[in-house]
This record gives structure tokens, C-alpha cells and sequence, in this order.
């Protein structure tokens, strides 16, 4: 039980710390892999 509860915490933390890595760079794929032949 414990090691699933670590488990848990564990992700919880990892998805969060990736949420706000991801928002903190802010590229959006749209700024990001545009060039002049592609409208958007």
C-alpha cells in the first residue's frame, strides 16, 4: 500500500513539474513548426 501511495505522489508530482516546464516555455506548435508555405 505504501508503495503505491509513493507511486501515486510520484506521478502527481512529475505531472505537474511537466505542466509547468511545458507553460513556462511557451512555444505553441503553431509559432513553433510554421514556415512561410504554410497558412495558419
Amino acid at each position: 500500500m505504501k508503495a503505491m501511495l509513493l507511486g501515486f505522489a510520484a506521478a502527481i508530482v512529475i505531472a505537474v513539474g511537466a505542466s509547468v516546464a511545458l507553460t513556462s516555455i511557451d512555444h505553441s506548435s503553431a509559432s513553433r513548426f510554421s514556415s512561410s508555405s504554410v497558412r495558419l
